[in-house]
This record gives structure tokens, C-alpha cells and sequence, in this order.
């Protein structure tokens, strides 16, 4: 049974990609800040590899998230499906940080604009229309981060189901109590 817990959760995952409607497709990212309290901030699995257990996600490069992964790579991602009343939460570390222009030139031209704004993200401006944009430069970076813990959590009847699975045993899982 841990086994299906777990390709379960590989399978939503890669499944992410192809259905804009999976309750996956966003998630919370929490990272470290530079005063030691959690920053937590709603992103869009963008890519998953279920052999390497690799997550990507696009942002800005002068976003918060980035300085603060600069600092400590390590992060938490916690996804819930409602209708299943499941819970995953995965303990990852970020492994690279790419400026990838081929990416960047496949996505559609509306959402390129959220990788050129003249300002950097989180930049105090007078009103929402007062925006601008650049976009001779490029700020636009994919994050990919490499899981290192899995906790699932199922709230169901007769029982709740939580599991552990661990990169330090080979994703053997063993049964908590929820």
C-alpha cells in the first residue's frame, strides 16, 4: 500500500502539465527568510520528473523567493486536493536555477510580461496601472528543486491515512499516525 501512496502521488504530479484544472497545478512554496521567519507564497508546478523526483517552477529573478533560496536552499512545498481531502507536504532543496530563453519563448506573450516588469517584484509603485514593462531584458528563470522528504496525509473514514517516505531510504515509506 505505501508504494501506491507514493506512485500516487508521482502520477498527480507528471499529470500536472497536460490538465490546468488539477488541484496540484498550484501549490505553496514556503521558504526561509533573511530574518529566519517562514515566507510562504502560492506558485504553479510548471514541470515534475518522477524518475529524479525534480520540481520546477518559473518566477522572476529578482523575486523575494529567489534572494531567500540564495541564502538556504532548502524549502517545503504543500499541496491539498479538496476532493480527496489529501494533503502532501515535501521537504525539497533547490538544485539549480536556469535562464532558459527557449522556455521563456514558448510561453504565451500575456504571461511574458510577469518576467518584465521594469521594477522588481514586490516594488512599491501609485496604482495597478501604473506598471511598466521592459522587455529587452529578461529576468525570467526556471527553479528546479529536488525532493528530500514526502509526508501524505488522507483525512478519510474509518481511518486516516499518513505516510513518510524518505530520498535517505531509497522512498521507502513507513505508516504514521495521522
Amino acid at each position: 500500500m505505501l508504494d501506491s501512496l507514493l506512485h500516487n502521488c508521482k502520477t498527480a504530479w507528471s499529470e500536472v502539465k497536460d490538465n490546468k484544472k488539477h488541484p496540484f497545478r498550484f501549490f505553496y512554496l514556503a521558504t526561509i527568510g533573511n530574518d529566519g521567519r517562514p515566507s510562504l507564497r502560492t506558485v504553479v508546478l510548471r514541470d515534475f520528473d518522477s524518475e529524479t523526483l525534480f520540481f520546477s517552477i518559473f518566477t522572476d529573478l529578482r523575486s523575494k523567493k529567489v534572494k531567500e533560496l540564495g541564502q538556504d536552499s532548502r524549502a517545503q512545498f504543500l499541496f491539498y486536493d479538496a476532493k480527496k481531502m489529501l494533503q502532501v507536504t515535501v521537504n525539497v532543496s533547490l538544485v539549480e536555477s536556469i535562464n532558459n530563453d527557449l522556455i521563456y519563448k514558448s510561453i504565451p506573450e500575456q504571461s511574458k510580461k510577469d518576467y518584465a516588469t521594469k521594477m522588481g517584484p514586490g516594488s512599491e509603485i501609485s496604482s495597478p496601472g501604473k506598471v511598466e514593462y521592459d522587455f529587452s531584458k529578461g529576468y525570467f528563470t526556471q527553479l528546479v528543486f529536488k525532493a528530500e522528504t514526502i509526508e501524505y496525509l488522507q483525512l478519510k473514514r474509518p481511518n486516516h491515512i499518513r505516510a513518510f517516505f524518505t530520498s535517505e531510504t531509497n522512498w521507502e515509506g513507513t505508516f504514521l499516525i495521522p
